[in-house]
């Protein structure tokens, strides 16, 4: 058995755990010597003594732990009497012996607490005897146990299935009659048939069977038979394991799968009830997994069968019973020693009853699965059984029952189990029939009897029965379909004779035997559908002949094509990601229902081929450890699977492992506040509803699944209507946080499943309610509507008054009304007037004037849409007048960036201001001068002939050349510019594909072609026509240039005025 441990470090408040109880809700409690200890899973939760808290326990020191029908809490106390604990409030109250009293509880000392089906409560105490409290009345009625009511201590209470109350202690064993409360006791004499023996009562327990079991302190464990009423006796042996580890017994529990355990000063045992032997489990210092702690005070068992022993000095211990299902047998069995835990690593069973298991360094085991005697086979000379390397990496047992014992460094020893006779087979140097290497890696038999032995380093050895030789099969890097690794992993042979092998880093092989040619496969990274990994591990051929192939890192590979066509195959994968517990394959097995069983490296995974499902077992479920072995995976005749690892093996039948039914309850177990880590306090029942006031921005919930086994892979989904649509899946984590939620009513879901994926789809509920804000609230809008009111009835209030005093106005309102009239259309006259010049505004430049660039975007606009609709009236034929076109000019003044950084930006501005005056002295009524940003100007100009945009760009930059700049400080510049220009439409045909950004943008192009030179101009006047202001070199214009289409065409032409050579900046002082 391999227990969990739950001490001090866990939180739990103090190591005696005396008594253990789970709640109607699913909690689980713990009474120790400092406190009451409540656990969720994840974390306990203390109730203790608190000075000055009437409602605090008043004593640290719990004995024992009831509920009663409402969900309360009674508490026996050491010294602090009788105490009622409200689970929801926290709150206790106390029933304390009062001297002055007789109708109070006969003690403050209380050990055993029982609730009978009536709801009476039964009160064990120490030297007071026994107490039944009444909970409606509040009374206590005091009961004799002897005659002269030298009662003594109650240590133990119980009512059987008839009704009848058993109460045990110092006084022995008594019988009280639940009509007429007769008694009867069985005194404390002498051990015989018909008395329990001179000691102590401590535990009292019926069976399924209907017979009481009695413990006793210092007299062991006793049955009394319902037919006679007489006693049968069990009691420790020291030269008999069978027996009971120890006669002073301290509690006695029954499971729900008809286990009777009997907790003892030294250790637990578990009682065989038909022949009274028994199996002991004691605390092993080697062993972390073992029993803690050998006095056990308390066993309990929770709903989901998980079994609770409390011990003195070491907490809690666990056991699930269903880890049994999968037979854990530990590897010190296999040692010599009986304490060293050697890797199994091969299984074989040679079909009479002997499992053979080889390990890695105790050599060969064959165990008598029915005696369970074990012969061990070592490389020992004074070994009776023999092998000839203690480190066993594979075994197989051939057609002729021989046990074929495959080794890490000599070979293979063929063992015959009749005889006992042993064949030795080594590599020989020299031999070309030898078997190629000593490391042996794996065997197998196909169906004509042939061995196949793979080997680590010298490949395949194919062993011939008939001549006693061995066949080599090598890689050859001059053979395509030669084996493509000399480090052989695995076998399989498929239902057409064809042989599957495994390799360490060369991929899986298909031999066919007819032309004994081997087709490797390779994992590819750019293809999903090749190898997973060039590693095989395993292969193993299900009843309906898909081959499966185990890797390193790559998961589970399914062979998809036909071996007899090697070119259609293809791999399909399912890995970690698909929910493998690992991806390292280290051996597969099949069940008769299809499904394929893997041991990993973290665990074992059962996969359902057909519906993808998947289940992982890990150590917690009974596995001998997280991490397995290679080789170590084997399949008996009847169906056993078994599986090796470090710490032992595991062996079971799928059919045996049953399903778990038990939905786990859940519970709400904190919420926090404002990102407070502090709990709040939770709501008293699901009815209430968590009140969420409108200042908590950030709220979580936490909750928990009762279920305990395995608490960290407990599953959890939640969803809060009202707010989230969908589910919500937190896998293993159990906490939800919202932020900002509107106020109103909202219901929190919860779903829970526990670690064997039982879900409780009912699930947990329980209200929100966020407050509104004060000036959100239901009374806040009713001050707002008795405001309004109040509003309402002064202005009626003022109009009465109004209605009086209209008819002595009413000469002065016509003549104020028409005064006012006046001035209201002297200020709407205004009131044009400054609209009008605040468009003007944002229509112009503040620093020079100039209409801006929004002025071409909302105005300019217009006039192209007047041309598109004059050139589609021209293609139609209604108007052949003549259209005007406009022309784009884009105007950049050359070294303005000089002029800014010298003299800075106030001179800048003055030359902005000249270059606005010699636009305007040049350019016509009719053109628009614009000012475009920065240095930029555009003028935007109409033409009815192809050169007046020539001229005038050539006016413009001959005038900026020949003009003095004169800067506020006396200063004279000297300067040029830089023109492109555009017409539009560019394409007649197309105008209305043309927009103003684009031609603007065009222009903008042009000019930075006639930046090239400086004191430019350059134009576009057609799709393929341009025109500039200075020769192009024919060599000189890029293929990217605006130029190069009009080059191409022989439509690009000098502007026939000389140009002033491009002048550079100068400066002089005037005056």
């Amino acid at each position: 058995m391999r227990f969990g441990h739950l001490t001090l470090d866990d939180g739990l408040s103090q190591s005696n755990v005396l008594s253990i109880l789970q709640d109607s809700d699913g909690m689980m409690w713990f009474g120790t010597e400092n406190g009451l200890n409540s656990f969720d899973g994840y974390e306990f939760s203390h109730h203790k003594r608190e000075r000055g808290n009437p409602e605090a326990l008043i004593n640290d020191f719990i004995f024992d732990i009831a509920e009663d029908g409402k969900g309360a809490l009674w508490l026996a106390t050491n010294g602090g009497g009788l105490a009622k604990l409200d689970r929801a409030s926290g709150h206790v109250k106390t029933y304390r012996h009062d001297p002055a009293n007789p109708a109070s509880i006969a003690g403050n000392i209380i050990r055993r607490l029982l609730i009978d089906e009536a709801g009476f409560i039964w009160i064990g105490t120490r030297g007071a005897g026994l107490d039944r409290f009444d909970p409606r009345t509040e009374t206590f009625r005091h009961f004799e146990l002897t005659a002269d009511d030298s009662s003594g201590t109650v240590f133990a209470l119980l009512q059987d299935s008839a009704g009848v109350l058993w109460v045990g202690g110092d006084h022995g064993v008594t019988r009280i009659d639940k009509h007429d409360f007769s008694s009867q006791t069985i005194a404390s004499e002498a051990a015989g048939p018909a008395s329990i023996g001179p000691h102590s009562v401590r535990a009292i327990v019926e069976d399924s069977d209907g017979q009481l079991w009695i413990g006793t302190y210092g007299g062991g464990l006793s049955r009394l038979s319902a037919e006679n009423n007489t006693f049968e006796h069990f009691v420790h042996d020291e030269n008999d394991t069978t027996t009971i580890s120890s006669d002073r017994v301290t509690s006695l529990f029954e499971d729900s799968d008809g286990r009777l355990w009997a907790g003892t000063a030294q250790g637990l045992n578990l009682v065989d009830r038909s022949s009274g032997a028994m199996v002991r489990y004691m605390a092993d210092s080697s062993d972390s997994s073992s029993l803690g702690d050998n006095d056990i005070a308390s066993i309990y068992e929770d709903r989901s069968g998980l079994l609770w022993v409390g011990t003195r000095s070491h907490g809690i211990n666990t056991w699930n019973p269903r880890t049994w299902y999968y037979g854990f047998e530990a590897a010190k069995e296999l040692s010599a020693d009986g304490e060293s835990q050697p890797n199994v690593m091969a299984f074989v069973d040679d079909g009479a009853g002997t499992l053979w298991v080889g390990t890695f360094g105790e050599g060969l085991n064959a165990i008598d699965r029915s005696s369970g005697e074990i012969k061990k086979y070592r490389n020992d000379p004074d070994s009776a059984y023999r092998v000839a390397d203690d480190y066993v990496m594979s075994l197989m047992r051939d057609s002729r029952g021989s046990i074929w014992v495959g080794t890490m460094r000599r070979g293979i020893t063929r063992l015959d189990p009749k005889t006992g006779e042993s064949t030795q087979f080594q590599h020989e140097p020299g031999d070309p029939d030898s078997l190629s290497a000593n490391g042996i890696m794996t065997m197998f038999e196909d169906r004509n009897g042939f061995v196949w032995v793979g080997t680590f380093g010298g490949g395949i050895s194919k062993f011939d029965p008939k001549n006693g030789q061995f066949r080599r099969f090598i890689p050859d890097a001059d053979d395509p379909y030669a084996v493509s690794g000399n480090r052989v992993t695995s076998f399989a042979e498929d239902a057409n004779g064809n042989i599957w092998v495994g390799t360490d880093g060369g991929g899986l092989n298909l031999m066919h035997q007819d032309t004994e040619r081997f087709y490797s496969f390779r994992h590819d990274p750019d293809n999903s559908q090749t190898l997973a990994s060039d590693t095989v591990y395993s292969i193993n051929i299900d009843a309906d002949h898909n081959v499966w192939v185990g890797t390193q890192g790559g998961g589970l590979d399914r062979v998809v094509g036909s071996a007899q066509d090697p070119s259609t195959i293809s791999f399909k994968n399912t890995s970690y990601q698909d929910g493998l517990a690992n991806d390292v394959i280290y051996g597969i097995q099949f069940d008769d229902a299809g499904w394929v069983w893997m041991s990993t490296n973290y665990g074992i995974s059962r996969f359902n081929p057909d519906t993808g499902e998947i289940k992982n077992m890990h150590r917690k479920d009974g596995l001998q450890s997280e991490e397995f072995n290679f080789g170590a995976h084997y399949r008996n005749e009847s169906g056993e699977l078994f599986f090796g690892g470090h710490n032992g093996y595991n062996v079971f039948h799928p059919d045996d492992i049953k399903a778990s039914t038990v939905v786990p309850l859940i519970a709400l177990t904190g919420f926090f506040q404002s990102g407070d880590s502090t709990k709040s306090d939770l709501p008293l029942n699901e009815e209430q509803a968590v009140e969420i006031s409108w200042k908590d921005d950030v709220i979580a919930f936490e909750f928990a699944a009762m279920d305990f086994v395995a608490p960290q892979h407990n599953r959890y989904m939640y969803k809060l209507e009202g707010f989230d649509k969908d589910w919500i899946d937190l896998g293993n984590r159990r906490r939800a946080t919202y932020t900002d939620l509107d106020d109103g009513n909202y219901l929190l879901r919860v779903k829970a499943a526990n670690s064997e994926g039982v879900w409780n789809e009912a699930g947990f509920s329980i209200p929100v309610r966020v407050k509104a804000a004060p000036w959100d609230t239901w009374w806040a809008y009713v001050g707002y509507v008795a405001l309004f009111a109040h509003v309402v009835f002064a202005l009626w209030l003022g109009h009465r008054r109004k209605v009086r005093r209209e008819e002595e106005y009413s000469h002065r309102l016509e003549w104020e009304v028409k005064s006012r009239t006046e001035k209201l259309v002297d200020k709407n006259q205004q009131l044009r007037e400054l609209n009008q010049a605040l468009q003007e505004s944002s229509l112009s430049d503040p620093l020079t004037g100039l209409r801006n660039r929004r002025f071409v975007f909302e105005e300019v606009s217009r006039d192209l849409d007047s041309i598109q609709r004059r050139l589609e009236d021209e293609r139609e034929g209604i108007d052949k007048h003549d259209i005007s076109e406009l022309v784009f000019m884009m105007i950049d003044l050359d070294n303005f960036k000089p002029i800014n950084d010298t003299y800075g930006h106030a001179a800048g501005d003055e030359m902005l201001l000249q270059l606005r005056d010699v636009l305007l002295r040049i350019c016509r009524r009719s053109d628009f001068v614009i000012r475009w940003g920065g240095d930029e100007f555009v003028v935007i100009a109409k033409q009815t002939h192809a050169d007046e945009a020539e001229q005038l760009a050539e006016r413009i930059r001959s005038s900026v050349a020949n003009s003095n700049f004169t800067l506020g400080d006396g200063q004279i510049v000297r300067t040029t510019c830089s023109i492109g220009f555009a017409a539009y439409p560019l394409f007649r045909a197309q105008a209305d594909e043309s927009s103003l950004d684009q031609i603007i943008s065009l222009a903008d192009g042009l000019m930075y072609e006639a930046k090239k030179k400086r004191n430019a101009w350059v134009g576009m006047l057609g799709p393929s026509e341009a025109t500039a202001s200075f020769n192009y070199d024919e060599d000189g214009i890029e293929s990217t240039s605006l130029l190069f289409r009009a080059r191409g065409a022989g439509k690009l032409k000098t502007f026939s005025s000389l140009a002033d050579e491009p002048a550079p900046l100068r400066m002089t002082s005037v005056g």
